[in-house]
């Protein structure tokens, strides 16, 4: 049977941040850069060996066990230094990785590295699995639980339907099971993509998309309605501009969207607990998709910010303290 929690009211503690907004620019310089500096960096191969991939990890001397976090299309782990030190305060060790072709991992366009590209997307789930079978598992950790944002819930997922998964429990941040092609039909928007390959153009960028704009400002961002966590993020490619990517390539559209509806086919096959944190006003997933994904997992909770952007854990305070107060009980329990 599932559980359908709708709207957030009084779950989760609304103190799971150690780092509120006030004063966040200097309170993130003192703790969680030199958090983040602190993390041990180390690689492995990908499934296919073409590539070593380029992970962080931090281990708690008293863990409760250790949260993987996977993160979305177009990110770098050097982005959630916020999270894995949230996570590590909560007793946690915490690992991550650069999914291939962004982030500090290779990227895969040769003459515009911003392009976001991706030979076949069902590569990331296997991606996911070698993570575990030449990192995670010869640690012998008790407990091991995964935490995946966007595009990485729906890699979460995809890993969940084929592989053996050793994670206790799973939260999905805004997982990404239908991509919104806004404002064209999904229909339109699947033929355009697939022309384009057909014509050569797999990794030039999709209709609309570019490069990484460093000044685009904070008003009408589609990511989060918190003005410092947005200028940290900003903060974060200004210093790292070979982890920067802009817009996702053909290919990387085409590949997803010929992927997510193999996914969403077999989500009933799914026997991991998961938690589903819904933003309510997401412009880049749909979040019906969720709603119906969380009535076919068996053990899924589904449970809705409704005045969240995207990034729920780059939101305001009393979002993003819900929200991970949310994962942390989930996990505990």
């Amino acid at each position: 049977m599932f559980l359908l929690i709708v709207a957030v009211c009084v779950a989760g503690s609304d103190h799971a941040s150690a780092i509120p907004e006030q004063n966040y620019a200097l309170n993130y310089a003192k703790t969680v850069l030199p958090f983040l500096s602190s993390g041990e960096r180390f690689t492995f191969w990908s499934e296919d060996g073409v590539t070593k991939l380029q992970g962080i990890r931090f281990l708690h001397p008293d863990a409760k066990g250790m949260i993987v976090v996977l993160n979305g299309s177009a990110e770098s782990w050097l982005k959630y230094g916020e999270l894995f030190y949230d996570l590590y305060d909560h007793g946690y060790s915490v690992i991550s990785y650069d999914h291939r072709g962004q982030g500090l991992s290779p990227h895969l366009v040769r003459g515009n590295s911003q392009i976001g590209q991706i030979d076949n997307f069902d590569l990331y789930a296997a991606d996911l699995n070698a993570l575990v079978q030449q990192v995670i598992m010869p640690g012998n950790h008790e407990k091991l639980y995964l935490l995946a944002h966007s595009m990485g819930g729906g890699v979460a997922l995809d890993y969940l339907e084929r592989y053996s998964s050793p994670f206790q429990a799973v939260a999905l941040s805004a997982p990404m099971l239908r991509i919104n092609t806004a404002p064209y039909p999904e229909s339109l928007a699947h033929l355009v993509v697939k022309l384009s390959c057909i014509m050569g153009l797999g990794d030039h960028y999709s209709i609309g998309m570019h490069d990484h704009d460093p000044k685009e400002p904070f008003e009408g961002n589609k990511i989060t309605s918190s003005k410092e966590r947005w200028d940290a993020i900003q903060h974060v490619w200004q210093n790292h501009p070979e982890a920067v990517l802009g817009g996702p390539s053909n290919d990387w559209v085409n590949q997803a969207m010929n992927r997510t509806p193999i996914i969403r086919k077999h989500l009933s096959t799914i026997d991991s607990r998961i938690l589903i944190l819904q933003a309510g006003r997401d412009q880049f997933v749909m979040n019906p998709d969720q709603v119906v994904a969380s009535t076919q997992i068996p053990r899924a909770q589904l449970v809705t910010l409704p005045d969240s952007k995207h990034e729920i854990l780059t939101e305001r305070d009393p979002i993003r303290n819900r929200a991970l107060g949310q994962i942390l009980e989930f996990f505990n329990n």
